[in-house]
């Protein structure tokens, strides 16, 4: 019987183990830390026309509603600023550019906050 020669397998390279590149991992981190901010921030633009538009069914002014719908815009307001400031950071960081529809959306998303916090003051 003839034996077969085994080819020798190159090991598998992680980028994310112990010892790999700093900067990788920096702009990973970067990168997550990010998008939270982004899904933070939608999450609680949801939450607020939830309650706005809990207010508006019942057809009568709740306080406690209106203090929650303020606080939720505030949470959104911080994160959405963050997570808009943090754009620059990571397109220069990665070495691959996030797709552009992603960072559009994070505008908006970031963005969205703030003009309905004008809004409000203006009525």
């Amino acid at each position: 019987m003839s034996k077969k020669s085994k080819t020798a397998r190159k090991p598998k390279t992680h980028s994310h183990r112990v010892g790999a590149d700093p900067e990788l991992r920096a702009a990973d981190s970067m990168t997550i830390f990010w998008m939270l901010c982004g899904v933070t921030t939608l999450l609680a633009e949801i939450a607020i026309i939830c309650v706005q538009g809990s207010i508006w069914a019942s057809g009568e002014p709740s306080p406690q509603l209106e203090a929650i719908s303020m606080l939720l815009l505030m949470v959104a307001m911080v994160t959405g600023t963050i997570s808009v400031l943090l754009i620059p950071v990571v397109l220069q960081q990665r070495r691959s550019a996030p797709p552009k529809a992603i960072v559009r959306a994070m505008v908006v998303i970031g963005l969205l906050p703030w003009v309905a916090f004008f809004v409000q003051i203006g009525r």
